[in-house]
């Protein structure tokens, strides 16, 4: 069960390695979780930000 969506960064920037939470939040709507990265992407550009589904 999908329960939302949490903004995850990648420490390898867009190679294939684990990526790492940005905080314990979860956002409800993936549209919710991307206007954080971009907002994020504001101050920091290169951050290789993405959101991942969490389910229960």
């Amino acid at each position: 069960m999908l329960i939302g969506f949490v903004l995850l960064v990648s420490a390898c920037g867009h190679d294939a390695c684990d990526a790492l939470p940005v905080s314990e939040r979860i956002y409800p709507t993936l549209e919710a979780c991307q206007q954080m990265a971009d907002r994020i992407h504001q101050r920091r550009p290169n951050a290789v930000l993405l959101c991942g589904e969490v389910h229960r």
